[in-house]
C-alpha cells in the first residue's frame, strides 16, 4: 500500500514573514545594495502595511541620492507622495533635492503642490509659508513673485492676515543648504492630517507633480541640466548587475528620459519594462506619448489597441487608452479619428477629463 502525504499549504501571513525575513538577511549581508530596500517596501505594501512600506522607499530614496542617481531618488519621492499624500517631510525633502541639485523650476513646482494641499486641507497659515519660501527661494525672480499673488488673488488669501492669524514659526520649511536627515518638516501641535490611503500593489513610480490643469510656478525645468552621467552610472549599474535588469528598473529609466525630452531612448525602456511590468497601463500610455512625440504616430496606436485587448482591464482604463488615442489623433491632425476616439468616452463618461471640449473643438 502506498501512502501519500501532501505538504501543508502555507498561508499568506507565513508567506508574508518569511519574504520579509529573507529579504532582512539579505541586506544585513549585502547594506550597499539599495535594491533591497524596494523589495522590502513591495513587499510590505502587498501585505496593506503602508507605513512600514513607505519608511523602507525613503530609506532606498536616500541611498539613491547618496549615489547621485538622482533621477530615481526623485521618482521614488514622487511615488510616496501618490501613496500618501499627508507626507509634508516628503514634499519638503523632494524640494530640497531639486534646490541643492540646482534645478529651481522643480522645487517651486514641489512646494506649489504642497500649497495647494494645504489650501485644500483649510490650513491658510501653512500654505502663505510654502508661499514665502516660493519667494526666498529667487528673490529676485519677478515670474516667481507674480505667480505666487495670483495665487493669493484666486485663493482669497492676505499674507499678512494669515499670517497674522496663524501662531509665529509653527513649522519651518526645509532650508536649501540642511543636509537630507535634518529635511523634515519641524512641525509643533497636531495638525490632523488624514492619512490617504491607496491601495497598490506593484513597483511602479508614476510621477505625478502636476497635472496639465494645475496652475505652474516658473519656467519648466524638469530636465533641464541633467547630467549625463546620471544616465551613465544608471546602464553601468545595469549592465554590472543582471539582477537590475527589471521590469520596474527600465520603468523608471524611461520615466527620467520621458522628463529629460529624450523620448527615443525613453521608448527603448518603456518597451523592455511592458512585458514583466506589473502596470501596463501606465507603461503603455507612456511609451505611447513618447512614440507620438517623435510622430510615430502609427506605433502609438499600436501599442494601444494591444493594450485594449488586456482582460485586467477596468472600464476607466479603457477610457485612460481611447482618450490617450484621441488626443494622438489630433497631434497626427487626423480630426475624423480623433473625434470618434473622443465620443466613444464621451458616451461612456462625458464628465471624463475635457473630453466634452475636445469634442467641441473638433466638431
Amino acid at each position: 500500500m502506498k501512502f501519500f502525504f501532501f505538504k501543508k499549504k502555507k498561508s499568506a501571513e507565513e508567506k508574508f514573514k518569511e519574504a520579509i525575513d529573507r529579504y532582512h538577511k539579505a541586506l544585513e549581508q549585502n547594506p550597499d545594495d539599495v535594491r533591497l530596500y524596494i523589495k522590502i517596501a513591495e513587499v510590505y505594501l502587498e501585505h496593506n502595511q503602508k507605513e512600514k512600506a513607505i519608511e523602507n522607499y525613503v530609506a532606498a530614496a536616500r541611498a539613491y541620492q547618496e549615489k547621485r542617481l538622482l533621477q530615481i531618488a526623485v521618482a521614488i519621492y514622487n511615488h510616496i507622495i501618490t501613496l500618501d499624500p499627508d507626507r509634508v517631510d516628503v514634499y519638503t525633502e523632494l524640494a530640497s533635492v531639486h534646490l541643492k541639485n540646482g534645478f529651481i523650476g522643480d522645487a517651486v513646482a514641489v512646494l506649489e503642490k504642497l500649497a495647494h494641499y494645504y489650501h485644500a486641507k483649510k490650513k491658510e497659515f501653512e500654505a502663505v509659508q510654502v508661499l514665502k519660501k516660493i519667494k526666498e527661494i529667487d528673490p529676485n525672480n519677478e515670474f516667481f513673485k507674480i505667480k505666487v499673488e495670483k495665487f493669493y488673488t484666486s485663493k482669497d488669501l492676505s499674507e499678512e492676515a494669515t499670517l497674522k492669524a496663524g501662531p509665529a514659526d509653527k513649522w519651518t520649511l526645509v532650508e536649501q543648504g540642511r543636509g537630507v536627515d535634518e529635511q523634515h518638516v519641524q512641525a509643533q501641535g497636531n495638525f490632523d492630517l488624514a492619512t490617504a490611503l491607496s491601495a497598490d500593489d506593484d513597483m511602479s513610480f508614476s510621477i505625478t507633480t502636476t497635472s496639465p490643469d494645475e496652475p505652474t510656478l516658473g519656467d519648466d525645468q524638469t530636465g533641464a541640466g541633467t547630467p549625463d552621467e546620471v544616465f551613465e552610472a544608471i546602464k553601468k549599474l545595469v549592465a554590472s548587475s543582471p539582477d537590475q535588469d527589471s521590469p520596474m528598473f527600465h520603468y523608471n529609466l524611461g520615466l527620467a528620459y520621458e522628463r529629460c525630452n529624450d523620448y527615443a531612448q525613453a521608448v527603448e525602456e518603456f518597451r523592455a519594462a511592458l512585458p514583466g511590468c506589473s502596470d501596463k497601463l501606465a507603461c503603455t500610455l507612456h511609451v505611447a506619448r513618447c512614440l507620438a512625440a517623435l510622430k510615430r504616430f502609427d506605433e502609438a496606436q499600436k501599442h494601444i489597441r494591444e493594450a485594449l485587448q488586456l482582460s485586467s482591464l477596468q472600464d476607466s482604463d479603457k477610457l485612460e487608452l481611447l482618450y490617450c488615442s484621441g488626443t494622438i489623433y489630433k497631434q497626427q491632425g487626423d480630426r475624423g479619428s480623433a473625434l470618434q476616439a473622443f465620443k466613444k468616452v464621451y458616451a461612456a463618461d462625458k464628465n471624463f477629463k475635457s473630453v466634452a471640449q475636445e469634442i467641441k473643438k473638433l466638431s
